[in-house]
């Protein structure tokens, strides 16, 4: 039976094309989402709808307005608090005479200095030096012209090892007369040095209104008051020779 089937006339139905079938399907999700945009944007409140309306009344005048504000309850954010500063508190505070104290001190060191100052260059001889000038800067006083410390012969040298401020009293109003201890070397032929004890020098000086301290009168050596010797305590006496090989008398 087969034989008599019209083969040549069976035909194949035509297969749809898949590329246009994808293609309409992407174009549908396509129109569905823009849909789904601008169904959202058109049911979306606006801002002005999100705002509250805060009523603003005018008062009669031109370009004066009153603005009614909401309470401060109502007011979106936490509201800053206002702490009040504690103003610092002062213990103590320096009296006059604590002032007048300091200034004292500052006062007394500068005439100390300036007196130990005064002494070094006095009793410094030297022949390559002007013992004039040296004296007249330290003192402030004008020295008579000729006037020159005397000595036991011409080639007499003398220098201050060192100088020490004793004590300080003040004598008058912004006037002081200090007690200056001093050591020399003294070499009376000019070569060979000779160490003598500590002497004792006093000098007058005068504070000036301007802060300058200046010398009423050169120093002048004085004589030492004789002082009552104490006994030394009972201790025992020993010889420490130092790394000098000089022995000393220690107590112990």
């Amino acid at each position: 039976m087969s034989e008599h089937l019209p083969w040549e006339q069976l035909t194949i139905p035509p297969q749809p094309d898949r590329k246009i079938l994808i293609y309409g399907v992407a174009a549908g999700l396509i129109v569905m989402v823009l849909g789904m945009v601008v169904f959202r944007q058109i049911n979306r409140p606006s801002v002005a709808d999100l705002m509250p309306v805060t009523p603003i009344s005018v008062a009669s005048e031109p370009l004066a307005t009153t603005t009614t504000l909401p309470p401060v309850t109502d007011r979106e954010g936490p509201v800053p608090a206002t702490v009040a500063l504690a103003e610092p508190e002062v213990t103590g505070g320096l009296s006059e005479a604590d002032l007048m104290a300091v200034d004292r001190e500052g006062t007394e060191r500068t005439v100390a200095g300036t007196a130990e100052w005064l002494v070094l260059e006095f009793f410094t001889i030297d022949p390559s030096e002007v013992w004039t000038e040296r004296v007249q800067a330290a003192s402030g006083l004008r020295l008579p012209d000729g006037l020159v410390p005397e000595l036991s012969s011409a080639g007499t040298v003398s220098y201050v090892e060192w100088t020490r401020t004793r004590s300080l009293t003040q004598i008058g109003p912004d006037t002081y007369q200090a007690l200056v201890l001093i050591r020399r070397l003294v070499a009376p032929d000019g070569v060979s040095f000779r160490r003598l004890p500590v002497e004792r020098v006093e000098v007058d000086l005068r504070v000036e209104p301007d802060g300058e301290v200046r010398a009423l009168s050169l120093p002048e050596l004085s004589t030492p008051t004789e002082t009552e010797l104490t006994q030394l305590p009972e201790t025992e006496l020993v010889w420490v020779v130092d790394s000098a090989g000089i022995g000393w008398p220690m107590t112990r």
